[in-house]
């Protein structure tokens, strides 16, 4: 009993392991949800200027369905 004072008759072990656990899971939240987010983002806009690129003419319906498949990966 007389080295334990230090841990709070136990209650201190718990926070150790659970604190750090939920700051991870919180850290992982923030980071996946935008992430995620930005890359379809960016695949509509690829999608969106391929689009245009294809009515002008500038490119032909061969180059569009490659641009569409590599988007869709």
């Amino acid at each position: 009993m007389y080295g334990y004072e230090w841990m709070g008759h136990g209650v201190f072990m718990p926070w150790m392991i659970v604190f750090p656990i939920m700051i991870l899971v919180f850290f992982m939240m923030m980071r996946g949800g935008k992430s995620s987010c930005h890359h379809h983002e960016k695949e509509d806009e690829a999608l969106e200027i391929a689009r245009k690129r294809f009515a002008r003419g500038e490119i032909d319906e061969e180059a569009f369905e490659k641009i569409k498949q590599k988007l869709s990966v």
